[in-house]
């Protein structure tokens, strides 16, 4: 799929006894999948494409971020060999060594530094993040700009920002596991909600039982369900109308306030929104349905 693989050394790039080197690549379609002898942290500046990395596809854009430990093979290409389709990557590389004097700074029980330092050991092959607040876009145009000048002490500037980006990636680590383990109790979330939606139920309420902030459980519960809190729990009433209309006589006005709404006017409009159908017609078409059965 993506031809040989090549080993790239560091030799290429590092100069002048070095031990860190910054470019800004436009890719293409002529590099191949390669391995190198030095870490390597690429961060999506503009357009869109696809890495390719160990057997994966992973489609990218701007913001994408990737940490490469040794050994791992990778290319970065555009989405189409047309020239209207670009995709700029900044690389950083560095050998391990340059951190032998700065590890204490860093968290050692982290995927991070195991990636960095212990890729045999580490748990993932590579680390894949998402810059959504331009947080790395700006330590990496700043590390970019720093190598490109070399002014008066640019290197001791470009170990500093690298750590402080390792910093922050490992902060990413914690926020990632606190939203897994808080993705656990999503079971409970669900019977939380399906057993008190006949009340007045609110995300904040929700929210509190289960000690999140609003804001945070509902970016959790969007992110879990592809729905918000709102749409959720009016598809669970939905839902228990449509059960009872099918399996009980009583009046619709009833079904409505037994599953929270008191307002008629807006449940119809919900109703036929979800159904397609008024509660009426929802109703006689599963009448119509059992007479026919029966008739069978």
């Amino acid at each position: 799929m993506n031809g040989r693989i090549d080993h790239l050394s560091g030799d290429l790039f590092f100069e002048n006894e070095m031990d860190i080197f910054l470019n800004r690549e436009l890719e293409s379609f002529t590099t191949l999948q390669h391995t190198h002898d030095f870490v390597e942290i690429s961060f999506v500046g503009e357009g869109c494409g696809y890495h390719y990395i160990d057997e994966e596809v992973i489609y990218v854009k701007q913001g994408d971020l990737f940490v490469i430990p040794i050994g791992t093979s990778h290319v970065f290409r555009p989405s189409s060999p047309k020239q209207d389709k670009m995709l700029v990557i900044y690389n950083c590389i560095f050998r391990v060594e340059l951190l032998d004097k700065w590890k204490h700074l860093l968290q050692q029980d982290s995927v991070t530094f195991d990636a960095i330092n212990n890729p045999s050991q580490c748990s993932a092959r590579w680390l894949h993040f998402q810059d959504k607040h331009d947080t790395f876009s700006l330590i990496v145009q700043n590390m970019y700009r720093e190598y490109l000048k070399k002014s008066a002490g640019f290197e001791t500037v470009l170990i500093a920002l690298l750590i402080q980006m390792l910093v922050l990636l490992q902060r990413f680590e914690m926020v990632n596991e606190t939203e897994t383990a808080s993705f656990r109790m999503f079971d409970e979330v669900v019977h939380f909600i399906k057993s008190r939606y006949t009340h007045n139920l609110t995300v904040q309420d929700v929210a509190d039982y289960f000690f999140l902030s609003a804001s945070h459980f509902q970016r959790l519960f969007k992110k879990s369900t592809g729905l918000s809190f709102t749409q959720y729990l009016q598809n669970v009433r939905i839902q228990k109308c449509c059960e009872l209309l099918k399996s009980t006589d009583i009046p619709i006005y009833q079904i409505a306030n037994q599953v929270g709404y008191q307002d008629m006017k807006f449940f119809h409009a919900l109703f036929r929104k979800k159904t397609g159908v008024t509660p009426r017609q929802y109703r006689q078409n599963f009448q119509e349905l059992d007479e026919s059965d029966i008739s069978c």
